[in-house]
């Protein structure tokens, strides 16, 4: 006996396969703001070619955390960038383009670096680890993401001010949680000798520094790194944004001068919103953090 899903399942395939409705592209959103962006991204670079773009958003509601499910992740793209248009699949088209047109099955982090799925047309469901040449990338971030500033609260507002205020201030990104240990994708955690060496270059390199750390685990960052680091009170652990507010912590890192990166991509997508021609941006001396020197004007490996 057929049931009713199975005939809804049986009669969008047959109205796909005879071109009776329109081919889309659906890409899987997941992760942090960072990993949604990347992904809108991507889809608005088929969208150029003239192809229906639609999102799943399945993650958010069946997983949404982190690997370790301890920090949540929502899907917060809109509230960051309400200007974006975004459309998210239908029920029944994920049901067919996940079995049909799946194209990653990729479910070890590796990303895919020949860019051959670039030119596959739909439909085509992409649900992996993409990544793309950096000048594509850089051309499309710039053109689809900007800080408004009229997004952060009362509270957030005022910290933004005060970063703004500083001549030298120097965003510290701290990702513990699911990177505090060997993750393919991402290689060795970020570890205390790194955060040494880079408010050290930051002593050398500008005038009176002043450190915004940013972290999903501040009381960690005081107990742990902060007595590590060679600093004289001129510090401030943000704390005021949980890992269901990133995108807040996002703005705020952007808008400081410089970035001290951690494993993950925040202080870097940070670094690359709001650029300027003096900016410092220190990473982690290791392979995969290379790629980032080709989108970041004066990158810093120690």
């Amino acid at each position: 006996m057929i049931t009713r899903s199975i005939l809804k399942y049986k009669i969008y395939r047959f109205f796909l396969k005879n071109k009776i409705i329109p081919s889309k592209v659906i890409l899987l959103m997941d992760g942090g703001i960072c990993s949604q962006m990347h992904q809108f991204l991507l889809g608005q670079l088929y969208a150029q070619k003239g192809y229906q773009v639609r999102y799943d958003l399945g993650f958010y509601r069946e997983w949404g955390s982190d690997l370790n499910r301890k920090f949540v992740r929502n899907f917060d793209l809109l509230k960051a960038f309400p200007y974006l248009t975004f459309k998210e699949a239908s029920p029944i088209a994920l049901q067919v383009y996940r079995k049909k047109y799946y194209i990653s099955g990729n479910n070890s982090g590796k990303r895919i670096d020949d860019f051959s799925f670039l030119q596959r047309k739909p439909p085509l469901y992409l649900g992996g680890y993409y990544h793309l040449q950096p000048d594509v990338w850089l051309k499309a971030f710039r053109a689809l993401f900007y800080v408004d500033l009229k997004i952060l609260d009362g509270r957030n507002e005022r910290i933004c001010n005060e970063i703004k205020s500083r001549n030298s201030s120097v965003a510290v990104h701290v990702r513990y949680g699911d990177l505090k240990n060997v993750v393919y994708a991402y290689g060795q955690p970020a570890s205390s000798d790194y955060f040494i060496k880079a408010v050290r270059y930051f002593y050398d390199k500008v005038k009176t520094p002043y450190f915004y750390f940013f972290s999903d685990e501040p009381d960690k960052v005081l107990l742990d790194l902060i007595p590590l680091l060679p600093l004289n009170h001129n510090f401030k652990i943000a704390d005021g944004n949980g890992s269901d507010r990133g995108y807040m912590d996002l703005f705020l890192i952007a808008c400081c001068k410089h970035q001290i990166t951690s494993k993950g991509t925040l202080g870097k997508y940070g670094a690359v919103l709001m650029d300027n021609a003096n900016k410092i941006v220190t990473l982690c001396d290791d392979d995969t953090e290379y790629p980032w020197k080709e989108l970041l004007k004066n990158p810093v490996f120690l």
